[in-house]
């Protein structure tokens, strides 16, 4: 997602294993860890902020998903699963480079596990403000941010075997660097991902979600 994003996807072939995991639609968990985050925009979140981040990043991942066969939840033992922490490590580099914006892990036909940056995301949307945005649109972007940091890694996890990260398609949820005004303050869609999570997903009316 950003310059410095490692997503890490295992591809395996199983068979006839992998088939029966797949019945049914995905769950897809989503959640936050106690996090915090403080700038002169915003001063400190508060739990109120918090319930709005999470709030305006689930609206982003039912948004991304909208058409297709999935159920969004918050278990952490869901089938495919993205956190949201407080910071993440570039496994890739032995010095501390602030870390990539998420990371997944995935073995198709079993799930995936995967989390994202929020202290990054958070500051990439104070960063990329418009001059005079008010503290509660900064908010809300910081949601989206996140939510669509949580669509891309859900993304790796659903195709892990599909080259999805972007390095064209600026307004794509395929794009891959988070240091981008649309990430935050813009309106995404899918590109090359498509056509793979129709097949994936199916383009029919979205299970419920809670």
């Amino acid at each position: 997602m950003t310059p410095r994003t490692a997503v890490t996807t295992t591809c395996l072939l199983i068979g006839l294993a992998a088939i029966a995991c797949n019945t049914g639609p995905p769950e897809l968990g989503f959640w936050l860890v106690p996090v915090s985050f403080s700038s002169s925009a915003t001063g400190s979140l508060t739990a109120g902020d918090l319930d709005t981040v999470a709030s305006a990043a689930r609206d982003e991942i039912v948004r991304a998903f909208a058409g297709y066969q999935f159920h969004l939840s918050a278990r952490r033992d869901a089938t495919y699963r993205v956190r949201v922490t407080q910071q993440l490590r570039d496994l890739r580099f032995k010095s501390d480079r602030g870390g990539p914006a998420g990371q997944s892990f995935a073995v198709r036909g079993f799930g995936g596990s995967g989390a994202v940056n929020f202290e990054l995301l958070a500051s990439n949307a104070v960063g990329y403000a418009p001059a005079g945005a008010p503290r509660a649109a900064i908010v809300e972007a910081i949601g989206r941010g996140v939510g669509r940091a949580a669509v891309h890694e859900f993304a790796h996890q659903l195709l892990p075997d599909r080259p999805i990260d972007s390095r064209t398609d600026v307004d794509s949820y395929e794009y891959g660097y988070a240091g981008r005004v649309q990430q935050y303050w813009g309106t995404l869609r899918w590109s090359i991902a498509r056509p793979w999570l129709d097949q994936r997903l199916g383009r029919q009316a979205a299970a419920g979600n809670r």
